[in-house]
């Protein structure tokens, strides 16, 4: 590439590598703010998230919900339900997927033109020199630097990965005709989603899943049910369960040392995601990495000053709302405001039926902080808007630092679950007392006054659900 001093180069105040959930939210923030933006974006606007991620997943989990409501209605007592012979067209249903992803990142595109972001299609390149990005033979100079260039599914190192058979999340999404039979090696929120998707379209699913159980991240408690419910409603899953070869439409497993085969049209591979920042040379640039990820601190800085990264990229979490809120923190200190990111708060939601959600610590890391924390539990079928709604698998689980009587975590197995974990969120933020949180009047009848309860089962004792022993 030529010298700066060779060329006419163009100035911004801050230029942003990736244009998803952080990227674009870091954009049009900074330019709310009056600075001059050039964004970089190498494929569409929107990132994952928008294009293969949560958009187009929860898209088709609301339409196999819709299916899932439809039968329902045709068991419970009400004459004139006939769903004998309706049946779900997938081609329709990628139909509808496409369109909502066309729309949600035609809106981004349109409100970073409003805010009057420039936006460069291409790959982003930055090298020895971090007040320079080039773009092909072209050269911007910024004076500081987002990173938000997200991450891609994570292969694993397993023979015969590179049979036609196995697919990644990318390729599910866009599957045109629905598989017979589908084996999904990884229990994360991502496998879990996706076995209920085809499980609804009427593949035969089976998770495996390497370490002992579901969900191996969520709470211990949560996980079970989770594991229980899918099992209940007829998918596979095999626990403490190692992949260990694939050969064309087999999959061969160990498990208690013994080698089992199980066969599946598909195989999916959802082990999670690992950081990508191709184009920018973190040796160079010097910018310290951990594990693949690009190292940043409570403000979001880089070892490099100039630089900070936000997203998927820095490896904290891999979720497109912490994507976001990092890029308000990251702007707001660039701008010279000193404002650190909360990891405490972040919640993490699984969309599966019911729904799962979880703010803050697990009863095991609770334990282990506060040994004398106090838990309270509410089970759905004890809620009136869920018995009438016909959706009374699940609970509400909450922990309480017995010292502060604030809260540690939340915890929701249950329909409306990914709504209702805004309110532990907001009371965790806020540093709210159980005793403040049980005064707070939640209405009648709704599946938000099952956390009320739980609440009050850690501290007094449910009032509409009768416990010999408190928890």
């Amino acid at each position: 590439m030529p010298l700066k001093e060779e060329i006419n180069v163009e100035n911004y105040d801050l230029g942003i590598i990736g244009g998803g959930p952080g990227g674009y939210v870091a954009a049009i923030r900074a330019a709310q703010l009056g600075r001059k933006i050039v964004l970089f974006e190498k494929e569409k606007l929107g990132g994952t998230c928008l294009n293969r991620g949560c958009i187009p997943t929860k898209t088709l989990l609301q339409s196999v919900k819709t299916w899932r409501e439809l039968q329902k209605l045709s068991r419970m007592a009400i004459t004139g339900v006939d769903l004998s012979e309706a049946k779900i067209d997938i081609a329709k249903l990628q139909q509808r997927k496409n369109a909502a992803v066309m729309r949600v990142t035609k809106g981004v595109a349109g409100l970073l033109k409003e805010h009057g972001v420039q936006v460069i299609q291409g790959r982003a390149v930055m090298e020895e020199r971090p007040d320079l990005i080039w773009v092909e033979d072209k050269a911007y100079q910024v004076r500081q630097v987002i990173i938000a260039t997200g991450s891609r599914p994570r292969r694993l190192p397993l023979p015969g990965i590179d049979s036609s058979a196995v697919i990644t999340s990318d390729e599910a999404l866009s599957l045109e005709e629905v598989p017979s039979s589908l084996l999904i090696l990884g229990g994360g929120v991502i496998g879990v989603e996706f076995a209920l998707i085809f499980h609804e379209l009427g593949a035969e699913v089976t998770i495996i899943e390497m370490e002992e159980r579901l969900l191996p991240h969520m709470d211990e408690e949560i996980a079970l049910e989770a594991a229980r419910i899918l099992k209940g409603n007829g998918i596979g899953l095999y626990t403490g369960a190692k992949a260990v070869e694939i050969k064309g439409d087999t999959l061969f497993i160990e498990k208690e040392g013994k080698t089992k085969e199980l066969k599946g049209e598909k195989i999916l591979v959802s082990v999670g995601r690992t950081p990508c920042y191709e184009g920018i040379d973190v040796e160079k640039l010097g910018l310290k990495t951990e594990k693949g990820a690009i190292i940043t601190d409570e403000f979001l800085r880089t070892s490099v000053p100039q630089i900070y990264a936000i997203g998927d990229v820095n490896g904290k979490y891999m979720l497109a709302h912490k994507a976001s809120a990092e890029a308000l923190v990251a702007v707001e200190n660039i701008l010279g405001q000193k404002q650190k990111m909360d990891y405490r708060v972040i919640p993490q939601c699984v969309y599966s039926f019911p729904e799962i959600a979880s703010v803050g610590l697990t009863e095991k890391e609770a334990r282990e902080k506060c040994p004398e924390s106090k838990v309270g539990k509410f089970p759905l079928a004890a809620n009136g808007k869920a018995q009438l709604e016909g959706e009374t698998k699940g609970f509400v689980k909450v922990i309480i630092d017995d010292s502060s009587q604030t809260l540690l975590g939340v915890h929701l197995c249950g329909v409306s679950a990914t709504e209702l974990i805004a309110e532990a969120v907001t009371a965790m933020k806020l540093g709210a007392t159980v005793e403040e949180l049980v005064k707070c009047i939640h209405p009648h009848p709704t599946i938000s006054e099952a956390v009320q309860e739980a609440y009050y089962a850690a501290e007094h004792g449910a009032i509409h659900f009768w416990q010999k022993k408190m928890i």
